[in-house]
């Protein structure tokens, strides 16, 4: 039996195009099924030309069993078809929600309408009366992909050495092996982009939660002398794509242990390592916590985090409280740290005629 599908245009994306496609995966390897159409996204059409026939429909005289028309088209058109069966009327749409039409007359050239939902075939009802048959869609779902979960935060900035250069590379090389990606970029300087799998982010002051979630972060400088992001991400456990910077090594990125390192030229990038062998590691951060402390000591020393004092504001005029940005007025009282009493006490605007004592300490 022939069967032929009649589509006027193949859009970009889109329902009927998914049908279409469902019905070649099911169906498409019996040649007598064939899909005409008139226009069409070529993108769409050598997507559906892989798992079914399409032909280019030029008001030719077609011959077949049964013909299924996709959408409604002119007499014209139906007259084609030479059916020796019937001719089918898919309804894919709710008409009068979507093209606001009040009415609908059934065509005598179409011997069955069947929609793809009793919603559509309600919505047809209400137009002409007659209720259509109701026959799902088919749906075809190939085993999915894991998706590759990259993220950075830099400045794409000059001297960074031509970074977004670098990121287009590795970005390219993802496409061209055709592997499934979404790479977050927080910046403060996105760039036109044309490539399928990145996506810029505004700035944020942190993103530890993003980079625990990804696969890897990925940091393409020419140089850094402390690289915040590898660092927290290394932290983190999250793997880290990283260009040979001295640095690098020297927060601890190692090859092939807990990320990978690409020289300046990008020509070492293996994607399929990357997307097949994500490193799993414990990492032991490199910290200076007994130099800082001995260099903040002194000051965590000088007073209890916790200790208050009661103030007094002694301008006539009141002042903004340039710690909370609160109004304060004459005679007012309230509590603050010893150190933003003191602060207030040697108050200095020079832009300002409020400078000079704001407050008393007063217990």
């Amino acid at each position: 039996m022939k069967i032929a599908f009649y589509i006027p245009h193949f859009n970009n994306i889109g329902g009927i195009e998914s049908w279409i496609y469902y019905i070649g995966k099911l169906y498409g390897d019996n040649r007598n099924i064939t899909v005409y159409y008139s226009t069409g996204d070529e993108k769409q059409i050598e997507r559906l030309s892989k798992v079914i026939k399409v032909h280019k429909f030029y008001f030719q005289k077609i011959k077949c069993d049964v013909a299924i028309f996709c959408a409604v088209v002119p007499d014209s058109e139906i007259l084609c078809f030479d059916a020796s069966k019937e001719k089918v009327q898919f309804i894919h749409a709710c008409y009068s929600a979507a093209y606001n039409i009040k009415e609908f007359k059934k065509n005598p050239l179409i011997d069955r309408y069947i929609a793809v939902s009793q919603t559509a075939a309600d919505d047809f009802y209400n137009l002409t009366k007659s209720m259509p048959e109701v026959m799902y869609n088919p749906i075809y779902l190939e085993k999915p992909r894991r998706v590759l979960k990259l993220i950075s935060a830099t400045r794409i900035a000059r001297d960074k050495g031509s970074i977004w250069g670098k990121m287009r590379i590795l970005a390219k090389k993802l496409n061209e092996a055709n592997i499934p990606f979404i790479w977050l970029v927080f910046t403060n300087n996105p760039q036109p982009c044309e490539l399928r799998g990145i996506v810029f982010m505004p700035s944020e002051l942190s993103i530890t939660d993003y980079i625990a979630e990804a696969d890897y972060l990925v940091q393409l400088s020419k140089t850094e002398a402390f690289a915040y992001s590898v660092v927290e991400s290394l932290a983190l456990g999250t793997s880290v794509l990283a260009t040979n910077f001295a640095a690098a090594r020297e927060m601890g990125l190692e090859n092939g242990k807990n990320g990978y390192i690409f020289n300046m030229e990008m020509d070492n990038v293996d994607v399929d390592k990357i997307y097949n062998h994500i490193p799993k590691f414990e990492h032991k951060l490199k910290t200076s916590e007994k130099e800082w402390k001995d260099l903040l000591g002194p000051a965590l020393k000088k007073l209890p985090v916790d200790e208050k004092v009661t103030v007094q504001c002694i301008r006539m005029e009141g002042f903004r409280d340039p710690q909370t940005g609160q109004w304060r007025k004459y005679k007012e009282k309230w509590e603050c740290s010893q150190e933003d009493a003191e602060y207030m006490i040697e108050y200095r605007n020079p832009n300002s005629f409020t400078t000079g004592p704001l407050v008393d300490i007063i217990d």
